[in-house]
């Protein structure tokens, strides 16, 4: 089971060690990629009234023009049996395969960066950073192969069984598990989605006793991202974690 976009809020909450002093430091002004100079083939220009079988003709079509991605994003992720709560806001960046960038700017600094190999979490205030193989992220927390899969949309679609609700002001896809893959457990997943181009903008997920509710904006298609952005080097004044196991993830 695939657990979109969790990931942002769930890699904040890496336990390290207590005790390092937190040093305050400036913020740093997070700027957008440029875009690339044609985003032609992500609109969605159809008359025809909208269909589930449309939508996943179109994701399909955005997963084979997709090489990379921008967007702005706030999320908060509720755990109901607990009370827990949780809010960030930040910037992503992806790029084909497995390249990711996470800066979150609220409600702390912090930096997630993958190579496609390895993924580093930097906590810029407590001075720390964490290293895990990022097949190992992948095992124990299923949002992050989903993230990683932002050029995939259209692939999703088919794990599920979908329904479309167009009550709203936008349309929204309604994914539930199939009946062959159901675990028992409480999970929906809701993705609204942008009338111009039908690609996710909100997305509204439950499973067990978690509920994460994600926004993005200022989405961009195929900015040109430097390579550079998804290599990490650990500041030299940072305590480092290699090869940290992260927690399996059960909601």
């Amino acid at each position: 089971m695939r657990l979109s976009g969790a990931v942002l809020c769930l890699i904040a909450a890496v336990p390290v060690r207590a005790g390092v002093p937190a040093k305050a430091k400036p913020g740093a002004r997070i700027t957008l990629p440029a875009v690339a100079a044609s985003t032609a083939a992500f609109a969605y220009s159809s008359t025809s009234p909208l269909t589930v079988d449309g939508v996943l003709a179109h994701f399909e079509r955005i997963d084979a023009a997709m090489v990379s991605l921008s967007a702005r994003f706030s999320q908060s992720m509720t755990m109901a049996e607990t009370g827990v709560t949780s809010r960030v806001e930040g910037t992503v960046a992806y790029k084909k395969a497995d390249r990711l960038r996470i800066e979150h700017l609220l409600p702390e600094r912090q930096t997630v960066v993958s190579d496609g190999k390895d993924i580093w979490i930097h906590r810029h205030d407590r001075q720390q950073v964490v290293q895990s193989a990022l097949a190992d992220w992948k095992k124990a927390d299923p949002a992050v192969a989903n993230l990683m899969e932002f050029g995939s949309y259209g692939r999703m679609l088919k794990a599920y069984d979908v329904s479309l609700d167009t009550s709203a002001a936008h349309p929204a896809l309604v994914l539930t598990p199939k009946a062959a893959d159901a675990s028992g457990r409480d999970f929906s997943m809701r993705l609204s989605l942008d009338p111009k181009t039908l690609f996710p903008e909100n997305t509204d997920l439950k499973v067990g006793s978690l509920t994460v509710r994600t926004a993005f904006s200022t989405l961009r298609f195929n900015p040109i991202l430097d390579d550079k952005s998804f290599v990490f080097t650990p500041p030299a004044d940072a305590d480092v974690f290699r090869d940290f196991k992260p927690p399996k993830f059960e909601p």
